[in-house]
């Protein structure tokens, strides 16, 4: 019952921690400026479309069908300039990353290209994969990558081309989808796909956090101080609701002083950071293990 809570507080209840202000476009979107690194080593920048940045997120609409965040695209829409009639359509098979800067903040977002590959049931990296151009959330030694799946209450009637700012009222995230993979790797490895859990799942969770464990393996397997940390983390429960609950109660003080006064898309971004934090604190724990572990 404790591990089955402690999921279920991840997947299930996550939508009463993580709601955000999110800006989102459903119809079409207007080309960006972004950055371009090829295979080949050369640079091209100009403008891209259909990218969904820097909110990276999929959504289920209620009365809606669901909408991709596109991370599987095989072509990218490019123009030189935002100006150009002509549209040039890049394959991804040339692309290593995509970056866009935010022009004013200066804040960068980057997409790398992984072959993802899931664990599967006897513990071993499947041999193959699907092609990925993944958000980059956190870099280090060992990169951590993610998106947010969300459910939203909006309705749009008839017009397609409606945007909103998602709040607590509208979009509850439901669960952050997480990889890891080393910044000069060509693969990335998803502890737990969660989009793919079936409830009967929620029943195996001792086969479930194993599979934990063996992505921190797989990605880490160059450092066998790192692998003691892993080993450790698995013989002290590390992945359980007791460690969910003390990381909660240990920035649960600040978040609320900061809500304090603060109503609607404010008070939802803050509980955004927060309650991210929280979520992927959990997996950032172990690569800073690594980067501790492996200098």
């Amino acid at each position: 019952m404790k591990q089955l809570s402690f999921l279920l507080l991840f997947i299930l209840s996550a939508q009463n921690f993580f709601a955000q202000s999110l800006q989102f476009y459903t119809g079409k979107r207007d080309f960006i400026p972004i950055e371009i690194l090829m295979e080949d080593g050369s640079t091209k920048k100009g403008f891209a479309q259909d990218f969904m940045l820097p909110d990276v997120a999929t959504f289920s609409f209620m009365g809606k069908g669901p909408k991709n965040a596109n991370l599987d695209r095989k072509e990218v829409k490019f123009k030189s300039s935002k100006s150009d009639t002509q549209v040039q359509l890049i394959s991804v098979s040339d692309i290593k990353s995509l970056i866009y800067t935010n022009e004013e903040t200066q804040e960068q977002f980057q997409l790398d290209k992984r072959l993802v590959k899931d664990i599967n049931n006897d513990l071993e990296m499947e041999s193959e994969g699907t092609v990925l151009m993944l958000p980059l959330m956190e870099k280090g030694p060992i990169n951590l990558y993610g998106y947010r799946s969300m459910m939203c209450k909006a309705n749009f009637g008839n017009n397609s081309a409606t945007g909103f700012n998602g709040n607590e009222d509208n979009c509850q995230l439901t669960y952050v989808m997480i990889y890891l993979s080393k910044p000069n790797e060509t693969f990335a490895v998803a502890p737990v796909d969660y989009s793919s859990l079936s409830p009967l799942a929620l029943f195996n969770l001792k086969a479930l956090y194993k599979k934990f464990y063996k992505a921190y393996e797989i990605v880490g397997a160059d450092c066998p101080e790192f692998l003691k940390k892993v080993d450790e983390a698995r013989e002290n429960d590390y992945f359980s609701n007791k460690t969910f609950r003390e990381n909660k109660k240990a920035t649960d003080a600040e978040r609320k002083a900061l809500l304090k006064g603060k109503r609607g898309a404010e008070a939802s971004r803050i509980n955004m950071k927060y309650r991210t934090e929280l979520y992927t604190n959990m997996y950032k724990k172990l690569l800073d293990d690594y980067e501790q572990s492996c200098k």
